[in-house]
């Protein structure tokens, strides 16, 4: 089970940890897929990212939950 975080008095659950540990690496993916020029095959960008960011989420989260 992840540990709970308390930075200056703000407590931090699990899930939000994982939302802040996703976004580097989202930010990583979407430079990436934008280099390669995937992101010119898709319909609607700010959706795809979105759902990518979402993914990326996921997985965190479930790591998180394993480690």
């Amino acid at each position: 089970m992840p540990i709970d975080f308390e930075i200056a008095g703000v407590y931090l659950p699990p899930v939000a940890q994982g939302l802040i540990l996703a976004l580097p690496i989202f930010m990583s993916l979407d430079w990436a897929l934008r280099r390669v020029g995937v992101l010119r095959l898709v319909w609607h960008e700010a959706l795809f990212e979105g759902a990518l960011y979402v993914c990326v989420c996921a997985v965190v989260i479930l790591m998180m939950g394993t480690v």
